[in-house]
C-alpha cells in the first residue's frame, strides 16, 4: 500500500512540473517567467502547511513534541486549540513576510539581469509579469492539485500527521524549499553571467527539469521519513 502511495504522489509531482515545462515551450517563456510560477508555488506550500498545522495540532499524538509536552498539558480540547492557533498564527505571520520579500526580489529580477548584461532595464519587470499572466492560472492550478493530492493522500489518509509536530512544521517549508532555492539560485547566477541566457525557453525548460529532479528527491525522502506512521495493519497491506 505504501509503495502505491509513493508512486501516485511521485507521479503527481512529476506531472505538475512537466506541465509547467510544456507551458514554457508553448508560451515561449524564459527563466524569469518560470521563477514567478515557482515563487507562487512557495505560497501554495505555505497555504497547505497552515492546514497541516491545524491537523497536527488538533489530532496529532504529540502535536508539540515530547519535550514541550512534559511542561505543558494538552489533554483538553481547549488547550490544544489555543496552542494550535498560536503556532499557526506565528507561522502565517513570518511566512507572509518571507513570501512578500521573495516576491519583491523575483519581480525585480529582470531589471537586475538586464543591468548585469549591460542592457536597458526599463520596463522589464512589467513585461515579464504580462508575459506570464496568461499561463499563471494554469501553472498554479496544477501545483495546487499536486500539493493537494500529497496533502490528502499522504498526510491525511497515510496518517503522516501522527509523526509530525507543530514546532517542526513551522520550519519545515523553509527546509523543504532550501535545496530547490539553491538550484534556482545557480540558474540565476548562470543567467547573470551569460547575457540573454535567462530569456531562452531552452534554459527555462532545463531549469524546470533540474528543479523537478531536486523536488523529487525531497519528496521521496519526506515520504520515507514521515510515511512510517501507518498502523501495523496498514504496513502489512499489499
Amino acid at each position: 500500500m505504501r509503495s502505491k502511495e509513493l508512486r501516485l504522489g511521485f507521479a503527481a509531482l512529476v506531472a505538475a512540473n512537466l506541465l509547467i515545462a510544456l507551458q514554457a515551450v508553448l508560451r515561449d517563456w524564459g527563466y524569469y517567467e518560470t521563477l514567478l510560477i515557482y515563487w507562487l508555488e512557495a505560497v501554495v506550500i505555505g497555504g497547505y502547511n497552515v492546514l497541516r498545522l491545524f491537523v497536527v495540532g488538533l489530532f496529532g499524538e504529540q502535536p508539540f513534541g515530547a519535550w514541550i509536552s512534559r511542561w505543558v498539558g494538552f489533554s483538553s480540547w481547549g488547550s490544544r486549540l489555543f496552542y494550535t492557533v498560536l503556532g499557526t498564527g506565528f507561522f502565517a505571520f513570518q511566512f507572509t513576510g518571507f513570501a512578500l520579500g521573495v516576491g519583491l526580489f523575483v519581480t525585480t529580477l529582470p531589471t537586475w539581469l538586464a543591468r548585469a548584461g549591460g542592457a536597458e532595464s526599463s520596463g522589464h519587470a512589467l513585461e515579464g509579469l504580462r508575459a506570464v499572466g496568461p499561463g499563471v492560472a494554469f501553472g498554479i492550478g496544477v501545483l495546487v492539485l499536486s500539493h493537494g493530492f500529497s496533502f490528502v493522500r499522504n498526510f491525511l489518509l497515510g496518517r503522516e500527521y501522527v509523526r509530525r509536530s507543530v514546532v517542526g512544521l513551522i520550519f519545515w517549508p523553509y527546509a523543504r524549499m532550501a535545496l530547490v532555492a539553491f538550484v534556482l539560485g545557480l540558474g540565476l547566477a548562470a543567467a547573470s553571467l551569460q547575457p540573454g541566457l535567462g530569456s531562452t525557453t531552452v534554459f527555462a525548460v532545463v531549469m524546470v527539469l533540474v528543479k523537478l529532479a531536486v523536488d523529487a528527491m525531497t519528496h521521496l525522502w519526506e515520504r520515507r521519513v514521515f510515511g512510517r506512521a501507518a498502523t501495523p495493519a496498514q504496513q502489512g497491506e499489499t
